[in-house]
């Protein structure tokens, strides 16, 4: 049928009306399901972005393939064996925070002792048993705190937390409200009056970062501790002692005015290292996570046994047999039983999964060239398969994909993983790193039941998941990351946000969409495999979960920025990726422009390259610097000090990496913005009349325009220093040559150099400085050397040579005012001319009293000659021709003659030897 309209999903797969999942009350409508033809069903990322515009706003599609679509399984069943996970469902989304009861004591008895008058909180029995105050206080909060909880007659809700394995009586419902209401409704109304300060506080930190350049001031290094009434801060001296508290994150002891110490185990954290950071110091006591959430009580999948398929199979099979008989069952049925044990309703149920399981250890689902294969499996059919685009190893490496430029293999990402179920496994509501696409397959099995929340609702979403579980975002303000919880997709209908419904089945593939919120379980034993990937118009998405990472410092799993200018640098990049690149590059510029702008201004005016990548054309080659704030990759920039040497920090977080003047940082850069400009617009494909406008474009969009600062003199425009600096320089080339001169001139241009195509000529000249240092310096070592060999003759010197000396002398015009020019062209001169004489006298023969002479000449010359060798392998050659005549001589009777021939040869030998070791020469 091809893209078309998509059909509803298929009615009487797992039982009666599948059109639509009941959880509840509400009804989940369905997604989109699409039938490619054999034609369209060629090129996977070309299909999908055909059907993009209508399956992107669902958030989730299926793909049921041609029939001809008939993969071998690859995996050896028999032999097959993975580790597992246990999920506790009834904990996915019906738990408590998990908080530490110590730290909950600590904060409630100051609470009692500075606003109740009392030391200590008494024991509190309910129904014969002690009652945790914290479990309670908890879920009160979970359920909207104790006005709602009574208006909607939610405390047996409540006492599911406090006592999950027993039922309640109204009675005890009453007895635990009145509890509370004795206990604790004064401090939960305390907590609400803090919660207030502190957002004020936030909003007006907020406020005063935007009406100033300069952030948090540094006058002073203090330690903060939350107190009931007001802050308690203590001062220290750091320049007059060592710091007595580091941050836990990024092991500084600076900034301590921004220092938080936990009240209980005293651990120091910046405000601005926290995840999520803060704005402002919190009033009121303040605990650390670690202290708040308690590993006893903290929730995860526990790492579980090794099975193999067999007997997974046989655990699998009980537990269906367990909780819906042998009989047939649908899947409204099993929807319905899963999402009561997700809200608590069932009691305590555990069930295990071989999740994310790595095919690189384990092996894939999907038949792959390195693989062996199974006697079983056609020859051709492993062949067909493994090359076959559909195939979750080789989705990530197509063209078209972003992906392609990413060289190591990232499991999850680059290589796919493998997912084992039974019934009632989960993958919980998430969407995927760094915002890709996901492609899902069932191998085999029961099917797979999907959630999803398209992506532009993502916002909406959040804010009703965490309205819905303020508890446990309290304790783990990240917990979108964790991938851990559950919430009945009917709570979100509830609350405006779309929620849509897919039933996978085997041989079906399932996509989700860029910031899909997307979520699901299993009715059954089957087996799955997934992969992300990444077409072009997934570049937008891929910035958002970018600065999401920032957001909570968290470490990316690649560096967004290095994959975009690998791709846009080194890749096929066609038409509809062009666009896209186009529009991720000047983001990205206009962002570095910006901040690099702000450190100037600020005074940061050093400046220098980042080193350059040994394989620039893949994305993972090297690992860059990680910022010690917000954790992220340090591709295209970055800040740093002699003082942390070790140390980085991005563009953003220029003011946390040290308390030294801005004058010692330095910015390190790898593209001024005059390149990143130029890829930017080198995406768009031009005709020679655009050609012109183009460039004006470009310039005008890396120009800093009137950027300027405050100087003794009064204010300053970037433009007026750099001309400033260009006369500077060119005086200095026409000066004496100065080291410290050319060196400060060097020193000063960093400020200019990362700037856009306005600083041009900036760059010419500091090109043009370099060279006629490098030159200045070269004849100033070459005269040096000369003098020096001239005085001593020591064998331990190395002469310069003769083509060396050429190659400075070369150079008209002259780079630069060096005085020894001349002098050094004066010893060439006679170098040269002995060179000539040497030439010479070797093409026409010269007697051996001529060749000697010239050597001892070339031995006493500063300057080495290269037909010195050439002479001294002629006179040696001559040697050679005066022994074999002794020779001959002494064995054929000459008697007399030949005696005194030798005698002759010996005396010239000597005086070579002895020339040559009074003149040293030396080989190159």
């Amino acid at each position: 049928m091809g893209k078309g309209k998509p059909r509803a999903v298929e009615k009487g797969v797992v039982g009666p009306s599948l059109s639509a999942a009941s959880c509840g009350s509400s009804t989940i409508p369905a997604g989109p399901v699409y039938y490619p033809t054999e034609d369209e069903f060629k090129d996977p990322l070309e299909y999908i972005y055909k059907i993009r515009p209508e399956a992107e706003p669902y958030g989730i599609c299926r793909i049921v393939p041609p029939k001809s679509w008939k993969p071998p399984f690859a995996l050896d069943l028999d032999s097959f064996t993975f580790p597992t996970k246990t999920q506790a469902i009834h904990k996915l989304q019906a738990r408590p925070a998990a908080s530490d009861p110590k730290t909950f004591d600590l904060e409630y008895s100051r609470f009692l002792q500075d606003h109740c008058g009392k030391k200590s909180k008494k024991k509190v029995v309910f129904e014969g048993e002690e009652l945790d105050l914290c479990k309670l206080f908890n879920a009160v909060k979970r359920f909207g705190g104790y006005d709602k909880v009574v208006d909607e007659k939610k405390w047996g809700d409540v006492a599911r937390f406090v006592r999950s394995t027993r039922k309640i009586s109204d009675c005890a419902k009453h007895v635990l409200c009145q509890l509370y209401r004795e206990h604790l409704y004064d401090y939960e109304n305390f907590c609400n009056r803090m919660n207030r300060c502190t957002t004020r506080s936030c909003k007006k930190g907020v406020q005063e970062d935007h009406g100033s350049d300069h952030g948090v001031q540094t006058s002073a290094s203090t330690r903060h501790h939350g107190s009931v009434d007001s802050l308690k801060v203590k001062d220290c001296k750091v320049q007059e002692e060592e710091h007595d508290q580091i941050c836990e994150q990024c092991k500084s002891g600076l900034h301590g005015e921004v220092m938080l110490l936990c009240d209980r185990c005293d651990k120091g954290w910046h405000i601005y290292c926290l995840s999520p950071p803060l704005k402002q110091i919190p009033p009121g006591n303040w605990y650390c996570l670690n202290c708040l959430n308690s590993d006893r009580d903290s929730f995860g999948f526990v790492p579980g046994k090794h099975y193999s398929l067999e007997a997974f199979r046989r655990i699998a099979d009980r537990s269906r047999k367990r909780w819906f008989g042998h009989g047939p069952v649908s899947r409204v049925q099993i929807e319905k039983k899963f999402w009561e044990i997700v809200e608590g309703s069932v009691g305590e149920v555990e069930v295990m999964y071989g999740n994310d399981l790595d095919t690189s250890v384990y092996g894939s689902g999907f038949p792959r060239v390195t693989d062996q294969k199974p006697q079983s499996i056609d020859d051709n059919l492993w062949q067909e398969y493994s090359t076959n685009p559909w195939n979750l190893n080789n989705l990530p490496k197509l063209k078209g994909s972003m992906l392609r430029a990413v060289h190591h293999n990232i499991t999850g990402v680059m290589v796919p993983w493998l997912y084992i179920g039974m019934l009632f496994s989960s993958f919980c509501w998430h969407f995927e790193d760094h915002c890709f696409y996901s492609m899902n397959y069932l191998h085999w099995g029961e099917p797979k039941c999907w959630y999803s929340v398209p992506g532009s609702q993502a916002s909406a979403f959040e804010k009703v998941m965490r309205s819905s579980l303020p508890d446990l975002f309290d304790a783990q303000p990240d917990l979108l990351f964790q991938l851990v919880t559950m919430l009945n997709p009917s709570v979100l209908q509830e609350n405006g946000v779309p929620v849509y419904s897919i039933l996978q089945e085997p041989g079906n593939f399932v996509i989700t969409f860029p910031r899909s919120y997307h979520g699901g379980f299993n009715l059954g034993l089957n087996c799955a495999e997934a992969v992300n990937f990444a077409p072009a118009d997934w570049l937008p998405y891929g910035a958002f979960g970018a600065d999401l990472y920032q957001r909570y410092h968290k470490t990316a799993v690649l560096s967004h920025e290095e994959l975009l200018f690998v791709v846009a640098q080194y890749g096929d990049v066609d038409s509809r990726a062009s666009s896209y690149l186009k529009k991720e590059l000047l983001r990205i510029s206009d962002k570095e422009k910006s901040w690099r702008e702000k450190l100037w201004k600020n005074g940061i005016i050093k400046s220098s390259r980042l080193a350059p990548r040994k394989c620039p054309q893949y994305v993972g080659t090297e690992e860059d610097p990680a910022c010690i704030i917000c954790q992220q990759y340090l591709y295209l920039s970055a800040v740093v000090c002699s003082c942390r040497p070790s140390s980085f920090v991005c563009l953003e977080h220029w003011e946390r990496l040290c308390e030294c003047k801005t004058v010692k940082l330095r910015l390190l850069y790898r593209h001024s913005l005059a390149e990143l400009y130029d890829l930017s617009f080198s995406m768009d494909k031009y005709t020679a009349e655009d050609k012109a406008e183009c460039r004006s474009v470009r310039r005008q969009s890396s120009c800093l325009g009137a950027l300027t600062k405050k100087v003794k003199g009064g204010p300053i425009t970037f433009a007026q220093l750099a001309t400033e600096w260009l006369l500077q320089s060119s005086t200095i080339l026409q000066n004496v040559f100065l080291t410290d001169a050319f060196v400060t001139a060097l020193k000063k241009a960093e400020q200019f150099l990362w700037a856009g195509s306005e600083m041009d000529s900036v760059r010419d000249m500091v090109k043009n400085l370099i060279e006629a240092k490098k030159w200045a310096e070269g004849i100033r070592d070459c005269v040096t050397k000369i003098e020096l060999w001239k005085c001593h003759q020591d064998s331990s010197l190395k002469k310069i040579h003769l083509e060396f000396v050429d190659e400075l002398l070369r150079f008209n015009p002259v780079p630069c005012n060096e005085p020894h020019y001349h002098k050094l062209k004066e010893y060439a001169e006679e170098a040269r001319l002995l060179s000539q004489e040497i030439g010479a006298a070797l093409s026409i023969c010269s007697e051996m009293s001529e060749l000697e002479l010239l050597y001892s000449r070339a031995c006493g010359l500063p300057i080495y000659l290269k037909e010195s060798k050439k002479l001294e392998g002629k006179i040696s050659s001559t040697k050679v021709d005066n022994r074999t005549e002794i020779y001959l001589l002494e064995h054929e009777g000459y008697g007399f003659l030949g005696m005194k021939l030798k005698l002759i040869w010996e005396v010239t030998a000597v005086g070579l030897v002895v020339a040559h070791n009074e003149n040293n020469l030396e080989d190159p």
